[in-house]
């Protein structure tokens, strides 16, 4: 029931708390990115600013549907759901939702590269377009099957599924 309750917990803060969660998106983002280009996170805002100096400058806003909070809200609910029920082993269930939540972060960084990406080849008409509604699209699915994937097989697995057994299918376990 602790558990649950943290996870109920996790989940109503980034509800309420969506648009620091947002911001730190933004910030984080802001620093994997600047290693390659030049960007800057808005100081109290949740957008991310590309080419800064040059006539191309643009802003990317993280808004609250496209922010992995969205995903991650649900993926507590689901947490809680498979304590209960199965009465699932709480570290197990944990690790596959922490595995998923890495994912689904990752997956939504990776997505703003990309439409960065897109934005920065076809111009803020239709590279944004392109970039937000296909490939960033595309990227989320992908990144969303993954994280499904992941978090079934670890939580399915009688020993929480180590992660040398999902990188090498063919790793004999040790029947000890």
């Amino acid at each position: 029931m602790l558990a649950a309750g943290l996870l109920a917990g996790i989940g109503l803060s980034l509800m309420v708390f969506q648009y620091q969660f947002r911001h730190l998106e933004a910030y984080v983002a802001g620093h994997l990115y600047g290693l390659v280009t030049p960007v800057l996170a808005a100081s109290q805002a949740p957008i991310i600013w590309f080419g800064l100096g040059t006539a191309r400058a643009y802003g990317l806003e993280i808004t609250p549907d496209c922010s992995s909070a969205l995903l991650i809200v649900p993926l507590c609910g689901l947490g809680i759901l498979l304590m209960i029920p199965r009465r699932l082993p709480v570290g197990r269930v944990a690790k596959a939702l922490s595995v998923s939540a890495v994912v689904l972060v990752t997956g939504n960084l990776l997505r703003i590269g990309v439409i960065a990406a897109a934005v920065y080849v076809g111009g803020l008409g239709t590279g944004y377009q392109v970039g937000h509604l296909v490939l960033g699209s595309l990227v989320s699915m992908v990144c969303i099957v993954i994280s499904l994937t992941l978090l079934t097989a670890i939580v399915a697995s009688r020993d929480g599924l180590r992660l040398t057994a999902v990188l090498r299918p063919w790793h004999r376990r040790n029947p000890s």
